[in-house]
């Protein structure tokens, strides 16, 4: 599956002390986080307006406001959910991999494959964002997880140099951003998984380098 239909959606259950205090809220706040992550996806931070985020999650704006921060808290939850999910379900093999660490990135290429040619939304929220110029955190987060999974990976691979661990991590993280901004610019899934397959095959083609 792909990032965004990895997310979960859970129903929240008010405790007993909850429901003495009063009536628990009317909504599903992981639905409502869910449901903003794909209108943030679409159109990202700054052009999604308060009435779409209405439109998306079936509450109000005072609801907004009150329960989560407004537009800005919201982005920030739905960011935090998405890079959540993205940690475990699509960066877990570079950092908690095998003893071969060119597989276990060959494994986040596949998923990242995978991904991108399945997804109904194109490219990644985070990256979309980030070429939007919107809020620059979890932007910074995506890359430091990609960046220190890569290097990670890389020092459990034999046949890579030591010296050239952050040089290959940065060429494999430039690459994994733009096949991302490639989906977003309206790339088709042929296209997509020709580039990812071309991404896949330099790594491969390391692991019959002799150990350095």
């Amino acid at each position: 599956d792909n990032i965004h239909t990895m997310v979960q959606k859970a129903t929240m259950n008010p405790s007993p002390e909850g429901k003495r205090r009063g009536r628990p809220p009317k909504f599903d706040r992981d639905a409502v986080v869910d449901a903003a992550i794909g209108a943030f996806w679409d159109r990202g931070l700054e052009a999604t307006t308060l009435p779409d985020l209405e439109a998306a999650t079936g509450i109000d704006r005072s609801t907004l406001y009150s329960s989560f921060g407004g537009k800005q808290g919201l982005y920030e939850l739905a960011t935090q959910r998405y890079l959540d999910t993205a940690e475990e379900r699509l960066f877990a093999p570079l950092p908690d991999g095998t003893d071969d660490g060119l597989a276990d990135i060959v494994e986040f290429l596949s998923r990242l494959r995978t991904g991108l040619t399945t997804a109904e939304v194109p490219g990644c929220l985070v990256i979309n964002n980030i070429a939007r110029d919107d809020d620059p955190r979890p932007g910074e987060r995506y890359r430091e997880l990609l960046q220190r999974g890569l290097i990670a990976a890389l020092r459990r691979a034999d046949q890579v140099p030591d010296d050239t661990i952050e040089s290959r991590a940065g060429l494999i993280g430039a690459a994994v951003i733009g096949v991302n901004l490639m989906s977003k610019a309206g790339s088709d899934a042929a296209t997509l998984g020709t580039a990812i397959d071309g991404i896949i095959d330099q790594v491969c083609s390391w692991a019959e380098a002799p150990p350095g």
